[in-house]
């Protein structure tokens, strides 16, 4: 599994229902990634992007059963990543900050661009220890910074 997210500087990745910014370059960065994969997403994560997303499956992890159109709703961790499994197709985390929290422990790695500016939100990128990790590539964009990080 991979986590893809986009952050500001100060790990801000969400602000209401949505980024507090606006970086089409960097969208299409991550739509490129996940074109045709598995993301497993929070619901409110899928509410706000799932259908802006060209995934080819998603799994929505929920507290909630209620159903959400075109995606497999799975109330718990070790569920949503069997369902995910099952597809046989690369699998990406893409959030909210509480999925990231609990899939960063089982990432091979990390797609992260870091959006560059300030902006206040009220969703953050969870920390993760940076010595278990180590930069594999790096390109620093006009309007965002890109690393993907490997697990050591």
């Amino acid at each position: 599994m991979k986590i893809i997210a986009a952050m500001s500087e100060t790990r801000v990745i969400g602000h209401s229902d949505g980024m507090p910014w606006d970086v089409p370059e960097e969208f299409e960065h991550y739509v490129e990634f996940v074109r045709g994969a598995t993301v497993l997403m929070g619901r409110p994560t899928y509410e706000i992007f799932g259908f802006d997303t060209p995934a080819a499956h998603f799994v929505v992890l929920s507290r909630s059963p209620q159903p959400a159109p075109g995606a497999v709703i799975c109330q718990n961790l070790p569920e949503a990543l069997d369902a995910a499994k099952a597809f046989g197709k690369p699998i990406y985390s893409c959030g909210g900050a509480q999925v990231y929290e609990q899939t960063i422990p089982l990432a091979t790695e990390m797609l992260l661009s870091t959006i560059k500016g300030d902006y206040e939100g009220d969703t953050h990128f969870p920390e993760f220890d940076a010595f278990e990790w180590q930069v594999a590539e790096e390109r620093n964009e006009e309007r965002y910074l890109f690393r993907r990080w490997v697990r050591r």
